[in-house]
């Protein structure tokens, strides 16, 4: 019960500093930095200048996410966007209560500086907790599984650098390349407050329960873990070794769901830059 009272705990503070950073500075400086909270800061601008009122962040991101949670639960199943439809929910219901923060209106640099801080390290911990808030990630899984020839991670980028452009358009030059700026600001902060830089990951798995951890790792469902997706997995007979390639999100899902079947395992986690195969890019 403790596991999942810190994990809950993590995943309610990491959307909280998500949401901080676009009310209190993203938004007030119209900093499109990517996603669907970047598309809705401009559908925000759009509709204050021409409808006479702002369509709020977190109804653009419920608008959009919701469809995306529906497309992936009929393609994935329920274990892929429980977690995740809960921070979707209460992303947006944090970014309503935190509208009664201050708004930064001072020198662009540091409102990119401290939203790519709040936010990365925000968005680390909600990974830290299995989950994610939804739209860029649930989008790229989508297209990766209708056309594998990129990457989950390259997915995401092209998904952000459009939403970037479209703010390079509407807010101008200057700053899209703040937004840019805070990118690699939060990049940075998810790669301290998670594990590692990349999205894909690979864990050197040593256990003297290995078919029982490749079974457990498969199933849908395995005591209180889920199973984990896009899992690549070869067996070394001689050494017990196993080689599991995921994404970072499910870096706890896999270490919880190890201990679940062995708590004497030995596990080494390695960011890796490609993977190609099954379920990976394409040769």
């Amino acid at each position: 019960m403790n596991g999942l009272l810190k994990r809950y705990f993590m995943l309610v503070l990491g959307v909280l500093l998500i949401a901080a950073a676009i009310d209190v500075f993203y938004a007030p400086a119209e900093m499109a930095a990517g996603g669907v909270s970047g598309l809705g800061i401009i559908i925000l601008s759009y509709s204050e200048k021409y409808l006479g009122f702002g369509i709020p962040v977190s109804v653009t991101n419920i608008a959009f996410n919701f469809p995306l949670f529906f497309a992936a639960y009929k393609k994935f199943g329920k274990s892929y966007i429980k977690r995740s439809l809960l921070a979707s929910i209460l992303f947006s219901l944090a970014l309503e209560i935190l509208l009664v923060l201050p708004e930064y209106n001072g020198d662009t640099m540091l409102a990119a500086v401290f939203g790519g801080i709040l936010s990365g390290t925000g968005v680390g911990f909600v990974l830290n907790a299995s989950a994610t808030t939804g739209g860029t990630e649930i989008a790229a899984e989508l297209i990766h599984e209708k056309n594998d020839r990129l990457s989950v991670s390259d997915y995401i980028f092209l998904i952000d650098a459009t939403v970037i452009m479209l703010g390079f358009f509407v807010f101008g030059a200057e700053k899209a390349m703040f937004s840019v700026i805070s990118v690699y600001i939060s990049s940075k902060c998810v790669k301290a407050v998670s594990v590692g830089s990349s999205y894909d990951k690979m864990a050197l798995i040593i256990s003297e329960r290995p078919s029982d951890v490749i079974s457990c790792l498969r199933t849908a469902d395995c005591g209180k873990t889920s199973g984990l997706n896009s899992v690549c997995m070869y067996k070394n007979e001689y050494r017990n070794v196993l080689i599991c390639i995921f994404s970072q999100n499910e870096i706890t899902k896999l270490k919880e769901t190890v201990k679940f079947i062995d708590n004497k395992a030995f596990i080494i986690l390695l960011d890796i830059n490609d993977v190609y195969g099954n379920g990976f890019k394409k040769f």
